[in-house]
């Protein structure tokens, strides 16, 4: 059977999400800065509400981040790329990501993805989620990076000191979900029968328990139904109101976390 593996691309609904909290209006403007790899620092006066910022091929990222935070607007964040180490003393590891990204005035608002960093994922027999926070541990992601086998990179997208993101509540029945990746018919295929989700997390195979109605509920997620909508759908199917709300906070703790059910942000 196939295994989910989740990434991440700087897809304009992740970003919507994990870095504006699906709060923003998407009719809103958004002044975006792209500098890759081999790009250096953009001559820009202007200020960017987005910054994309890959230093996976930088030696020392450091000038580089720190320029491009400058070039950050106040209400702003960035999905900033890096090397993870490569047993060479290139690259750094996920503390040296936090310290980075502090040097630079920054605080990481969510890690990519964010289950690969939470080491109760990576136990044998990993229990239930249901956690909406998805905020980073320090302490947490280094124990999962040291669980975890070798990975090339590490994502993080980060906003100024003092300045957290403010989601959009998954349990609001007027909040619209979003699947990021796989339509929601894909995503129930690959469940297994004893309702465990083979996931490629950290370079390992990890089998995520998911609630049973998940294989009934994802493929109505459309990007247009209301979780008010979806729980009217399962209240006809026989799920009573207090019965879904546990269904579908472990069903959006799990999928989100592996970046791939989102919210939808506003028009």
């Amino acid at each position: 059977m196939s295994s989910l593996i989740p990434g991440s691309a700087g897809d304009p609904r992740e970003v919507e999400y994990w870095l504006f909290g699906a709060t923003r209006l998407r009719s809103c403007p958004l002044r975006v800065l792209v500098a890759g790899a081999d790009a250096g620092v953009a001559a820009a006066q202007s200020i960017h509400d987005y910054i994309d910022c890959d230093l996976s091929a930088d030696a020392d990222p450091r000038a580089r981040l720190n320029a491009l935070a400058g070039l950050l607007a106040p209400a702003g964040g960035m999905r900033v790329v890096v090397a993870a180490p490569d047993g060479r003393g290139g690259g750094c590891d996920v503390g040296g990501l936090f310290d980075l990204l502090a040097g630079a005035g920054l605080v990481p608002v969510c890690l990519m993805v964010p289950l690969e960093y939470d080491p109760a994922c990576l136990e044998a027999d990993p229990a239930v989620c249901t956690d909406l926070d998805f905020q980073p541990d320090r302490a947490g992601a280094a124990l999962a990076e040291s669980r975890a086998g070798q990975r090339s990179f590490h994502v993080a997208y980060a906003r100024h000191a003092g300045d957290g993101v403010r989601r959009a509540d998954p349990m609001d029945v007027a909040s619209v979900p979003v699947l990021r990746d796989l339509d929601g018919f894909a995503l129930s295929r690959l469940m297994r029968p004893d309702n465990l989700l083979p996931v490629r997390l950290g370079g390992r195979e990890v089998l995520l328990p998911v609630p049973s109605q998940a294989r009934g509920l994802l493929p109505l997620i459309d990007g247009r139904r209301t979780v008010g909508e979806l729980a009217a759908i399962l209240e006809n199917r026989g799920v009573d109101a207090a019965q879904f709300r546990q269904v579908w906070r472990e069903m959006f703790a799990t999928f989100a976390g592996l970046n791939q059910l989102l919210l939808q942000a506003p028009p």
